[in-house]
């Protein structure tokens, strides 16, 4: 290893703090005592000397993960990346759906894959009521439509599975965003050169086009006099140009442009729209409401899928060639935004 760019802390520090990248996901986040989430912020508690180490490895901001040539391939030939299936869904149960967001997908399936011991437990994001929204450690089904709804902003949630390694949890879920996912393929990657077992059985990625700065959004929402506790953020469809917000007090909506502001710089380097590493992939039907676009990448998620029908959870349809077309090409435009974006600021375009 050259230790002009140590794979450690220091690396994180150089190349992702200073340039005002990191993202927020929590993989770096309890590992090790130096690196601490608060406030919506991950920072550094104190020096580690370690030239290597687990944080740098992890971060979806610092290393490509090691993906096989055939796999890379895959991933650059299409915006939404590899897949099995791509279908329209809805949880069949509609107080679920009206509680969650969109279909209420991702609380059918997380419910069913603890039922039936795909996982023991899952790592979920809160809505931080008085603080930055966190990840937690859900082991029982009936908790998990507790964290349903949107945050748009970051949550360091990946530092709760961080916690959990080690305390007899062998099955864990994981709900996250595009660059959560990115953490946890390089964390796999990982423990496939260490001989070891990764834990983490079962991933659910959303969409995302950006996250927010959370203490950038909360400052924001006190100032416009937001009241109640926030149950969960929406972008209703084009043209609508606004940010929603629901909460315990009422619905309020925000000027989008407005929010723009407040994302994260990290995010502009983001080249994934539909988290590409997971089993399966969750986001909106646009044009549709009440139902999730479900995209089935690996095995893993077909199986749970299809269970999932069989057994009356959820119901599919198919995906129209036209909100197929649409979405690739969203997908698309993210990856080519990012990549030039990264380009930029390889070459001293963009400062830090």
């Amino acid at each position: 290893m050259d230790k002009k760019n140590p794979e450690g802390q220091t690396g994180l520090v150089e190349h992702v703090f200073k340039k005002g990248l990191c993202v927020t996901c929590g993989a770096c986040v309890d590992l090790c005592p130096y690196m601490h989430y608060h406030d919506g912020r991950v920072t550094v508690m104190d020096k580690c000397q370690a030239e290597d180490g687990r944080c740098f490895k992890w971060c979806p901001r610092a290393v490509p993960p090691g993906m096989n040539t055939a796999d890379a391939e895959q991933m650059a030939a299409k915006g939404i990346g590899p897949f099995r299936k791509i279908v329209a869904a809805r949880a069949c149960d509609e107080k679920k759906r009206e509680s969650s967001q969109n279909g209420g997908m991702a609380t059918a399936l997380l419910t069913l894959a603890m039922e039936t011991g795909m996982i023991q437990g899952a790592i979920l994001t809160d809505r931080g009521d008085d603080d930055a929204p966190s990840g937690k450690m859900v082991l029982s089904k009936e908790m998990i439509s507790a964290f349903s709804g949107s945050r748009y902003s970051a949550s360091g949630a990946l530092s709760a599975l961080n916690r959990a390694v080690g305390k007899g949890v062998e099955k864990i879920g994981v709900v996250g965003l595009p660059c959560q996912m990115e953490a946890l393929e390089r964390r796999h990657q990982y423990y496939i050169k260490k001989q070891m077992t990764d834990q983490v059985t079962l991933k659910i990625g959303l969409f995302c086009t950006w996250a927010l700065d959370y203490r950038k959004l909360a400052a924001y929402l006190e100032q416009e006099g937001l009241t109640g506790t926030v149950i969960k953020c929406d972008i209703p469809p084009p043209p609508a140009e606004i940010f929603r917000v629901y909460t315990t007090g009422g619905t309020f909506d925000f000027p989008l442009p407005d929010i723009r502001q407040m994302i994260q710089k990290g995010c502009s380097v983001c080249t994934d729209m539909t988290s590409l590493y997971a089993d399966i992939s969750l986001g909106a039907y646009e044009g549709r409401e009440g139902w999730n676009t479900l995209i089935i990448r690996t095995e893993t998620g077909e199986k749970l899928v299809d269970l999932a029908v069989s057994k009356g959870r959820i119901e599919i349809e198919a995906f129209p060639e036209k909100n197929m077309s649409d979405l690739d090409h969203a997908a698309q435009n993210k990856k080519n935004r990012g990549a030039d974006a990264s380009l930029k600021m390889t070459e001293g375009e963009v400062g830090s």
